[in-house]
Order: C-alpha cells, then sequence, then structure tokens
C-alpha cells in the first residue's frame, strides 16, 4: 500500500507573505511537517507549491515537489482544488493532507491516523476547544 503525503503551500500570502518558509524556532515553519511526515510511515512526502524559494526550501528538508499551477493557487482558491490537482499527478493509495502551519504535528499523530484509515475511508484530526484571544480597551 503506497501512503504518500502533500503539504499545500501556495507563495502567495497577503496577510504573512511567504509564511511557509518563515523562521520558526530557527528553522521554516513548513520544515516541521516535512519533518514529520518523513519520520512516519508515509512512503513519499510531496509539497505542492507555486512558489521557487518554498520549493527550494522544502526540497533542502527532503520533500518531493509538485508545481501548483497558479490558477488554484489563488487566495479563493481552495485546498480541495491543490488536492484535487495533486491526486490527477501522484500515484496513491491513501493521501495524508498536512498543513504547512503545524509546528506540533509528529510522526505519532500521523501514523495513528493511517492506522485509522483500516476501520475508515477517512480520517482528521480535530482540537475540541480552540481558545482565541479577546482584546478590548482594558
Amino acid at each position: 500500500m503506497k501512503v504518500v503525503s502533500v503539504i499545500t503551500a501556495r507563495g502567495g500570502s497577503k496577510e504573512i507573505p511567504l509564511k511557509n518558509i518563515m523562521d520558526v524556532g530557527g528553522q521554516p515553519l513548513i520544515s516541521y511537517s516535512i519533518k514529520a511526515s518523513l519520520e512516519s510511515n508515509i512512503s513519499e512526502t510531496w509539497v505542492s507549491t507555486d512558489n521557487e524559494m518554498i520549493a527550494e526550501t522544502s526540497e533542502k528538508y527532503g520533500a518531493q515537489i509538485l508545481w501548483r499551477p497558479s490558477e488554484i493557487s489563488q487566495d479563493t482558491s481552495s485546498s480541495e482544488l491543490s488536492l484535487l490537482h495533486f491526486a490527477e499527478n501522484v500515484d496513491f493509495d491513501i493521501l495524508v493532507f498536512i498543513q504547512p502551519t503545524s509546528p506540533m504535528i509528529n510522526a505519532d499523530y500521523i501514523n495513528k491516523g493511517i492506522r485509522l484509515m483500516g476501520e475508515y475511508d477517512s480520517v482528521f484530526t480535530v482540537v475540541e476547544k480552540h481558545w482565541l484571544p479577546t482584546f478590548d480597551e482594558n
């Protein structure tokens, strides 16, 4: 069974440009996702991108690159379009979709999800409660 991961990382973020390769704890943000994938039971680790700097950084950390067309790399483009593009271009039995902005991910989480695929046709992770800070004049 061929298990591959794809990390979607476009270069055109307007809020934080090139956030996926910004330094976080001494290394590029995307490197944490790549490292977790490489240390897991995944056969191939891919980054889907439209940006040369993201591609170079991702390759440096061990990922393969799938160049994403600009028409599905816009602010309004959904992750689903990137995943469909990936599925049309890379052969796999199980696809693990990893966010590039998840530095706390680790190989154990990925492997648990892969094991659950024996019982289910899809698996995803969530948190029960997410705290968002609120600010007021006080």
